[in-house]
């Protein structure tokens, strides 16, 4: 009788048992040999469900990034004010060790990207910006509709993505604390579209 494999399945177990290489090795000491060997299959099974280390490389990345999301949608839920939502938006890569890893990791992806990166990088990226500016745009429609932020807040959306992806890269050339600048850029940000009470 045949065995039936998941491949979905297969797919995902492969990507999972190398996490911590690529973390550790980064993406360009990446090799399929590595793979095979961490996961402990063969060469040749690799290529069965990836074409190349690239898709590895993303399935790694976008299992990070779910994890990501899952952390912000529970955020997004909390009772707690909007500036607070944004601040634990824009630190959530900062929080641990192992979310500063990821970030390196992200770092090195976006280098690649801009220098020598292919369509298919391009493409996962601005999917990557997408599902987090999806996430965003929920905690500003909320401040809106709870009559926290000003209407206009909304069209911040892209700048405070840009100022994240800044931050991330400033972070490590200028090392910068990132609590203080978030909250020195929060700040500055809430004078122009929090509500003020009239008093």
């Amino acid at each position: 009788m045949a065995i039936i494999v998941d491949k979905e399945k297969k797919r995902n177990d492969i990507a999972c048992a190398c996490k911590d290489i690529l973390l550790e090795h980064g993406i360009k000491n990446l090799t399929i040999s590595k793979i095979a060997k961490t996961a402990n299959i063969g060469k040749g099974t690799v290529y069965e469900y990836f074409k190349n280390k690239e898709e590895i490389v993303f399935e790694i990345m976008t299992a990070f990034i779910t994890g990501y999301e899952k952390n912000l949608s529970e955020i997004v839920s909390e009772a707690t004010s909007i500036k607070k939502k944004l601040f634990h938006f824009l630190y959530l890569g900062f929080e641990d060790e192992e979310s500063r890893r990821q970030l390196t990791l992200y770092r090195e992806f976006m280098a690649i990207s801009m220098t020598s990166g292919t369509d298919e990088m391009i493409d996962f990226n601005i999917q990557c910006r997408k599902r987090f500016a999806d996430i965003l745009g929920q905690i500003l429609k909320d401040g809106i509709k709870k009559g926290e932020l000003h209407p206009e807040a909304e069209e911040l959306m892209s700048a405070m993505l840009v100022f994240e992806l800044g931050l991330i890269v400033e972070v490590h050339t200028a090392a910068l604390d990132p609590k203080e600048e978030i909250t020195r850029y929060l700040d500055a940000v809430f004078t122009l579209m929090e509500i003020k009470e009239n008093k």
